[in-house]
């Protein structure tokens, strides 16, 4: 089975990072929730043979598969015992927060209609 991330594709941070993974990260299926037959999703999906991964854990295994020795490098340092878990807690915090932030920042945000 091909790798499959799944995100949230109401969200403006979401959608920009799935269009980032596209160009940078080539064999990974990038497909939205809805795509992928779900109503909501809280956190990213990495779905390979071997099960899910979700949120932080599934960046770290996200960016491993990168090409460039630099996104590697980070999803192995992201993947570190310590490190995971602060990662796993900024990535709660801007999941929480990411209809805000997508405000902010000028993209969509869950459900609002494109700019």
């Amino acid at each position: 089975m091909q790798p499959v991330v799944v995100y949230d594709g109401d969200c403006g941070i979401c959608e920009a990072s799935a269009g980032w993974i596209i160009d940078h990260i080539p064999g990974i299926e990038v497909v939205s929730h809805y795509q992928y037959g779900l109503s909501h999703i809280g956190a990213v999906w990495y779905v390979t043979d071997a099960g899910r991964l979700e949120g932080a854990v599934a960046v770290s295994a996200i960016l491993k598969m990168a090409h460039s020795r630099v996104y590697r490098a980070i999803g192995l340092i992201i993947g570190l015992p310590g490190i995971i878990f602060i990662a796993g807690l900024v990535y709660s915090l801007v999941a929480r927060n990411r209809r805000h932030i997508s405000r902010l920042l000028g993209m969509n945000a869950c459900g609002l209609p494109p700019r």
